[in-house]
């Protein structure tokens, strides 16, 4: 993973943004990575039979330059646009396609004044062809512990895949920040129960960094993750169709409900 192309979102309706501060924690850090950039900045046109819908946005060139300015003085190569859509979760695909990016970074908070904002934001993480990082106020820098969640007991070539890639990830992000690494399993009873030795082969963690947990995986996830002060939880979508792909982005749904810190959703 020697390089990483980043779609990050900005509302500049929002007095926070916690994606850019996000983005600018992740330049801050010393790495051997190459990254690269590229900003979405403007918002969703707003549906007027909702009554919290702002009437207007106003922003002087000023904000703007203000917002961008941390960007600057860190002498960061990046590129950005404006857009305004009505179809929010379509024209952020659309721009990482365009872009070329591998990863779409956005905070909790976007597009919070449309009507089934739950929806609009979980079809964008099912929907994406890249990984999506959902930025939460819960987390502050530094990030010291990162959680994967994995689940072995299932064999398909898809999730073995799918296993394979949310530890490379997370091996990947806890020597990025310097954090401490975790991986948790969740299992529903004793038949099911996880092999915390395929997970170590895996990993190369010790024992004490493997948690298995009986119980619903997004109260196995959430669970472990407030007992180790997590400050970044991995997750998978299944990138199979139709039923499976459903109860997939359900629990994963389940699990951002949750939690109130950063999750990145993997396909």
């Amino acid at each position: 993973m020697d390089r990483r192309k980043y779609l990050v979102i900005v509302d500049p309706s929002h007095e926070e943004h916690l994606a850019l501060e996000r983005m600018l924690e992740i330049v801050r850090q010393e790495r051997k990575w190459d990254l690269e950039f590229h900003l979405l900045i403007g918002f969703e046109s707003p549906d007027k039979t909702e009554p919290n819908a702002p009437t207007e946005i106003i922003r002087s060139f000023n904000d703007i330059k203000a917002l961008l300015a941390p960007l600057d003085e860190l002498n960061m190569d990046y590129t950005a646009e404006f857009f305004w859509t009505r179809d929010w979760r379509k024209s952020i695909t659309d721009a990482a396609e365009r872009y070329a990016c591998d990863t779409i970074m956005l905070c909790e908070t976007s597009a919070e004044h449309k009507t089934g904002i739950t929806d609009s934001k979980w079809d964008l993480v099912r929907q994406a062809t890249c990984d999506v990082v959902i930025v939460d106020e819960g987390t502050k820098a530094p990030i010291d512990c990162i959680l994967a969640a994995v689940n072995t007991q299932a064999k398909d070539a898809v999730h073995v895949a799918l296993n394979e890639k949310i530890i490379e990830r997370g091996l990947f992000l806890s020597e990025y920040f310097g954090a401490e690494f975790h991986v948790v399993n969740a299992y529903k009873d004793s038949e099911d129960f996880p092999d915390r030795a395929l997970i170590g082969r895996m990993s190369g963690l010790p024992r004490e960094q493997i948690h298995r947990d009986m119980g619903k995986p997004e109260d196995v996830i959430a669970g472990i993750s407030e007992k180790i002060n997590a400050d970044m939880v991995i997750l998978g979508i299944s990138s199979r169709k139709g039923l499976a792909a459903t109860f997939s982005s359900h629990t994963t749904e389940k699990v951002m409900e949750k939690i109130n810190i950063d999750v990145v959703a993997l396909s």
